[in-house]
């Protein structure tokens, strides 16, 4: 898929990224709960954090991120919360 390699989307897969891309950031919205509520270990968390840092940066993820956020904020409220503090938490802290 190009959104993974940081390509531009063809037309044609803008639905199919659409709808994997969604699914990718509820998945990192869960990952960073289950961190939230101890349940991942340091070295994993680490991996998966760096994974969302490098993901979201890309085009077809930021893009539909922002949307995201604007069309229905709080919707995946982990994930948000963990942008807006640069991605520099542990998130096991978090109430």
């Amino acid at each position: 898929m190009n959104a993974l390699i940081g390509k531009r989307v063809r037309e044609d897969q803008a639905e199919e990224t659409r709808e994997l891309t969604y699914n990718y950031l509820d998945l990192c919205n869960e990952q960073v709960f289950l961190r939230s509520k101890r349940k991942v270990r340091k070295d994993a968390w680490q991996d998966w954090n760096a994974g969302m840092q490098s993901h979201l940066k890309k085009p077809a993820f930021c893009e539909i991120w922002d949307e995201r956020k604007i069309e229905a904020p709080g919707t995946f409220n982990y994930l948000e919360r963990l942008e807006r503090k640069k991605f520099a938490t542990a998130a096991i802290r978090w109430k």
